[in-house]
């Protein structure tokens, strides 16, 4: 029998993952407000890198990407640069995102440094960046794979962690239920109503996140 438990009544410490973009912005109008750079800075990081690698930059020249995209956004938002009427903030850290990759790309390219994925040529990787749509769908995907993560984690909070892992063991990697179920001591059954709950609480989940994001 798998284990799903209530939040506690119990008063928790405020969940900065939570946070709206508003108050994460009215944060950020002060240089010191370490605490709400740090949650800023984890919410939107691991989305620039994994957008930087899918357009084929290593590991390295991503982070790089992420963290010149982020320290500029923030420049521009403490000199009053972005107005909220003008579009949502993944609208705009797109496009200070994108600008990031191509400069850092070029930059590199010129003096012969570019390393790029694996999978891919170089010109195939500078075509990809002039390709609007291309880059745009890109990113609401990474955007919307952000949201998921996020509501999974969430859901880490309410649940049991071995009702998590079979849930991402199945949904995700792929595994049977079957071998699900040997590797962590459960039913098959069991499986497949953690996936069932678990969807289930995410898709209540997504429309808050997706506000907060």
């Amino acid at each position: 029998m798998i284990g799903w438990r209530l939040v506690s009544d119990t008063p928790e410490e405020p969940n900065l993952n939570t946070l709206t973009n508003t108050v994460l912005l009215e944060g950020l109008r002060s240089a010191g407000n370490d605490t709400i750079w740090a949650q800023f800075v984890d919410r939107y990081r691991p989305m620039i890198v994994k957008y930087a690698q899918r357009l084929g930059l290593n590991e390295s020249d991503a982070q790089d990407a992420a963290q010149h995209a982020l320290i500029a956004f923030c420049t521009a938002y403490q000199d009053g640069k972005y107005d909220r009427e003008q579009g949502r903030l993944r609208v705009w850290l797109f496009g200070i995102a994108r600008n990031q990759i191509r400069n850092l790309a070029r930059k590199r390219r010129r003096r012969g440094e570019v390393q790029v994925g694996s999978d891919g040529s170089q010109t195939d990787f500078f075509a990809q960046l002039d390709d609007e749509n291309h880059l745009e769908n890109l990113w609401e995907q990474e955007w919307r794979n952000a949201v998921f993560r996020q509501c999974l984690e969430e859901v880490r909070r309410e649940v049991e962690p071995r009702s998590v892992e079979a849930f991402e063991l199945f949904a995700w990697k792929g595994w049977s239920a079957q071998k699900v179920a040997e590797h962590l001591d459960m039913t098959p059954n069991a499986v497949f109503i953690a996936k069932h709950r678990i969807m289930k609480r995410i898709r209540e989940l997504l429309p808050k996140m997706q506000e907060v994001f």
